[in-house]
């Protein structure tokens, strides 16, 4: 059975155990995270607002409310969100690198730094974290500092496509047009259907 399908097939059950124990953070959680498994956002947030509301404490719940702020791109209410998160629970490195996936799309890249830095503190082996890193140190034009970062991440051997399409790009951005083909047609090796790979490609060929 599909997630969706198990979540469709439980929310009645966490329906009933709601209407008898209106107040249970738990059980206010549990629902929510059907909701969410079945694309009604809205009101999933609210029930992760009510969740953490009854528990303030409760770091799922109050990471999940500003998860699914920033999905429904609730920025101005996603970020007082992740601030509480991170402020309650500043040993987690996941819920520093919401705090900075959140700033990244809001174009706030020097936070959405401090974010990853202090996130690849707590847990230097997250390769996704890293790899955010790179791509806002890009974003800053400060392409030395990101070659470093992807060339790092590239050693996981994790995400070799997505890895070697940034440093194509990086050498794009730098012009150096054979070392980004090398890269380019690595990433398209593994997935050559992919429409950013493919565009990177086309760049490099019209040169």
């Amino acid at each position: 059975r599909s997630t969706q399908k198990r979540a469709a097939d439980a929310l009645p059950a966490f329906d009933r155990a709601l209407a008898l124990q209106p107040q249970n953070s738990q059980f206010r959680m549990n629902h929510a995270t059907a909701l969410q498994v079945l694309k009604r956002y809205d009101e999933a947030l609210a029930d992760f607002s009510k969740a953490s509301a009854l528990d303030t404490k409760f770091a799922p719940a109050l990471f999940k409310k500003a998860e699914m702020l920033q999905t429904l791109q609730r920025f101005d209410e996603a970020i007082p969100a992740v601030d509480a998160l991170v402020k309650s629970f500043p040993d987690s490195a996941a819920n520093w690198t919401l705090k900075g996936d959140i700033l990244l799309q809001k174009e706030d890249l020097s936070g959405s730094l401090s974010s990853y830095d202090r996130s690849l503190l707590l847990d230097s082996t997250s390769i996704e974290t890293l790899i955010n890193k790179g791509v806002v140190l890009q974003e800053m034009n400060e392409l030395d500092l990101a070659e470093a970062v992807f060339k790092k991440a590239l050693k996981s051997g994790k995400y070799e496509d997505l890895l070697n399409n940034n440093l194509g790009y990086l050498a794009i951005q730098r012009m150096q047009w054979d070392l980004a083909a090398s890269y380019v047609k690595k990433a398209l090796e593994k997935d050559p259907k992919n429409e950013l790979y493919l565009k990177n490609w086309a760049k490099i060929q019209a040169k």
